[in-house]
């Protein structure tokens, strides 16, 4: 009886080997047998990915080298014999399998067996592109391997020559492939590995490159390209300056033959719209001072068969396209420095953004209805390209923008005021948030009143709703109305489900938008906020977040009976809400938040929510808020005794004192600026000296005389706990009575009246609180002032295709 192998684990290499070979006898065919199930094939690749199959990686141990390294290598040394059988096979099946299980060897294969193998699988690879005979699923596949085969290759130092060599021959193919076919699997594994080679390869481009910029160009302009393919067809084309010099100049000749493309098509879109001066203006100020402009993308004329010229959904397809290039070619990576041309793209962005389907006087002659009524339909889309065009823009130059901010907040201000749809309006509340970060606190002055207005109009609502949540009885939500039509129930029924939909947000992208632009400008310019709109703004994020939270609509078991809605955007709408709000509590501010109890209430009650993402956030407000409620400056743990500085019960008399001078700062703190700088200034708990000299730099003179005659008082050594009661001085008496007959209501001489009345215990817990109480004022200025971080972050532009970066040698 033959004894079976044991294993040690599931990590033992022996079980490589057998595991490998399984394979190709249950999952791969050979040249007889047929290929079962295609879907087979996810399960060799999962398995061969997770037990690192074609690693041949033994062991450190010299003895089990010697028992692996052998039958490792016979055991890949088969599955390669068998892939490059399938590669040669007459079958499609069979030799797709193979094409693709190549890729999966480029990929997972070491690097000594990669560096001996990958002309034979290249080779075989490409004969299948060139052969005109060959099926479609093995082109796709042959370009998917490819890809991956050249990426594995660019890890090599040693080979970039003839790495460049091999990418160079598969450009001219690929590209008459794309000419020929129609399949968008096709193009797409096409563009794929076109993508590769620009990224890894640019220089195989050089003697082909007007060949497929033309090719690529005639795609997007061709009517039967759908939509998802001319992105992709644009993303390549935005990566293809790369592959010409590299250097500026090519950059800046493709961007102004998409600007002069995008406005060839715009002048016949516009037509009968605007008038024709513009047009023609947009087009002679892309040309360089003193040369002629330069052809259209691809060589394109303007001569474009009139029924695809004509139609307004393939234009704005089109320059929709055209914009999203000219946009990822702003926000990417390139190695030399760019001229951007700020004011060609400005104009653009302003005239699309101008036409809003209203016909001139002039020109409504020459446009029927159903003409209007077409491009009006289009006239969304086109203005929603053109505002992801300005936030590329300003994302790429950031600060440089700001010879051109006042045409900016021009632009996005005046169509604020004529903008009424949802997604529009939303990308306009990410336009400023990006004005805001990339400008800070210059723009925030010029945006505030702005993004206050119209943020106050998409959060409107709110106020009305009640923080009660709806019934469902009688089935007013649940159940639909009887075919019975009884007027005296039903009014009651309507009313109801009227009620309801008062608080429910139709929209929460919209105002989640609207929350977020008001955080950042709170962020940025929060400190501006003193001249009108602060208070304004900190009203409206406190009732929108309470709302949202205690609202009817926010109830759970309501939310989910109502149509098209799920709890998911609710929960982001309430993360909005307290975000912003808790930016309105903890943003600078020359006075105390005026609605930190209720903020401090409301994230109480959230951090104990069912929903973790609330609670969670509500937790993490909390914490924010302890700056401001105890200043993070003040060293508690340090605090001297205060019964070893004033023996006896002078420690008392002092407090109270104390609390009576830091209360008088309070009150004056109202006025304006006259403490505004104490509260900045002070770092350490301060003493009775300290504010003393700070009165008297800053108080006037009778004030300053009055504190100071209360402090020489406190300050004696021989000042006992009873004198402090029964011996007031008359000068400390009629201070004290002065300001009494001022305020009645203020909370400082509310103070000095419990310092003479109330008993010694109580006095002492009173004034020992008023000290901690005032201190913490001007170490929340402090600690606010430190936070206000108005620096920019660097935007680094994504990759388009990422490549691993390891250098195998």
């Amino acid at each position: 009886m033959a004894s079976f192998e044991r294993f040690d684990d599931m990590c033992d290499l022996r079980l490589k080997p057998k595991i490998l070979r399984n394979l190709l006898s249950e999952y791969v065919p050979n040249e007889k047998q047929p290929l079962v199930d295609f879907q087979s094939l996810s399960k060799v690749v999962s398995t061969i990915s997770t037990h690192k199959l074609l690693s041949e990686s033994p062991s450190d141990s010299a003895d089990q080298k010697k028992l692996q390294a052998k039958p490792s290598k016979s055991a890949v040394d088969d599955w390669v014999e068998r892939l490059l059988a399938l590669v040669s096979s007459d079958m499609p099946d069979k030799c797709w399998v193979g094409v693709v299980l190549i890729g999966v060897t480029c990929r997972e294969c070491c690097s000594d067996r990669f560096f001996g193998l990958y002309s034979v699988w290249f080779n075989c690879l490409l004969s299948h592109i060139k052969n005109p005979e060959s099926s479609r699923i093995v082109l796709v596949a042959s370009c998917t391997s490819v890809s991956d085969l050249l990426t594995r290759l660019s890890r090599f130092t040693n080979t970039k020559k003839d790495a460049v060599s091999h990418a160079s021959k598969v450009v001219l193919p690929i590209i008459k492939l794309l000419e020929e076919e129609s399949s968008e699997a096709l193009w797409e594994s096409i563009v794929h590995l076109l993508s590769t080679i620009v990224i890894l390869f640019p220089a195989a481009f050089h003697n082909s490159y007007d060949k497929v910029e033309a090719v690529i160009a005639s795609k997007i302009f061709s009517t039967k390209t759908s939509s998802n393919m001319l992105k992709k067809f644009a993303h390549f084309l935005a990566l293809l300056p790369k592959a010409s010099k590299g250097d500026a100049g090519s950059w800046s000749l493709m961007m102004q033959k998409l600007l002069i493309s995008i406005n060839v098509h715009l002048n016949n879109f516009f037509q009968g719209l605007e008038d024709e001066t513009v047009g023609k203006k947009a087009i002679q100020r892309l040309a360089p001072p003193g040369k002629d402009s330069p052809l259209p993308l691809g060589g394109q004329d303007g001569a474009f068969d009139d029924a695809s010229w004509n139609s307004e959904e393939l234009i704005v397809s089109r320059v929709s396209a055209l914009m999203f290039c000219s946009s990822t070619m702003l926000t990417s990576s390139f190695k030399s420095k760019l001229n951007i041309p700020v004011a060609s793209l400005l104009s653009l962005v302003e005239r699309v953004l101008a036409v809003n389907g209203s016909l001139p006087r002039s020109m409504s002659p020459f446009m029927t209805g159903i003409q209007q009524e077409l491009v009006c339909a289009e006239l969304p889309t086109l203005h929603s390209s053109a505002l992801e065009l300005l936030r590329a823009t300003i994302k790429c130059i950031r600060s440089q923008l700001l010879p051109y901010a006042a045409s900016v907040v021009r632009v996005v201000s005046s169509y604020f005021k004529k903008c009424s749809l949802p997604e529009l309006r939303i990308k306009l509340y990410s336009i400023i948030k990006t004005l805001l970060k990339s400008m800070g606190v210059g723009m925030a002055m010029q945006l505030a009143n702005e993004v206050v207005s119209n943020a106050s109009v998409d959060l409107e609502g709110f106020d009305a709703v009640s923080s009660k949540p709806p019934s469902l009885t009688n089935g007013a939500v649940l159940k639909g109305g009887s075919k019975k039509r009884k007027h005296a129930s039903n009014s009651g029924a309507e009313a109801e489900n009227s009620a309801v939909e008062v608080g429910v947000p139709h929209n929460h992208s919209l105002k989640i938008a609207a929350l977020e632009a008001l955080e950042t400008l709170l962020t940025i310019g929060g400190a501006l906020g003193s001249n009108g709109w602060r208070e304004r703004v900190d009203k409206l994020l406190m009732t929108t977040a309470k709302n949202a939270c205690e609202g009817r609509w926010a109830n759970s078991e309501t939310y989910h009976h109502l149509p098209n809605k799920s709890s998911t955007d609710l929960v982001e709408f309430k993360l909005a809400a307290l975000r912003s709000f808790l930016a309105s509590l903890v943003s600078p501010s020359p006075l105390r938040p005026a609605f930190l109890a209720e903020g401090l209430e409301l994230f109480q009650r959230g951090k104990s929510q069912a929903e973790m993402k609330v609670s969670e956030f509500c937790a993490h407000a909390l914490m924010s808020l302890e700056v401001v409620i105890h200043p993070r400056a003040l060293p508690l743990d340090g605090l001297p005794s205060l019964s070893s500085q004033f023996p006896q019960s002078d420690s008392l008399a002092s407090q109270k004192q104390n609390a009576l001078g830091l209360n008088k700062m309070d009150r004056l703190a109202g006025d304006g600026s006259v403490l505004s700088n104490l509260w900045l200034a002070n770092v350490d708990v301060p003493s009775n000296s300290e504010i003393q000299r700070s009165v008297d730099t800053t108080l006037p003179l009778p004030e300053a005389k009055r504190l100071k005659v209360g402090n020489d008082l406190v300050g004696s050594e021989k000042v006992q706990q009873a004198d402090v009661l029964m011996k007031v001085p008359e000068s400390t008496k009629e201070s004290l009575g002065h300001v009494s007959d001022r305020d009645d209501d203020m909370v400082s001489e509310k103070g000095c009246r419990e310092v003479v009345s109330e008993t010694q215990e109580g006095e002492g817990l009173a004034a020992k609180d008023s000290l901690m109480k005032e201190s913490a004022i001007g170490k929340k200025q402090e600690s606010l002032g430190d936070s206000d971080d108005d620096s920019v972050p660097s935007l680094k532009a994504d990759d388009y295709l990422s490549s691993d970066s390891d250098v195998e040698s």
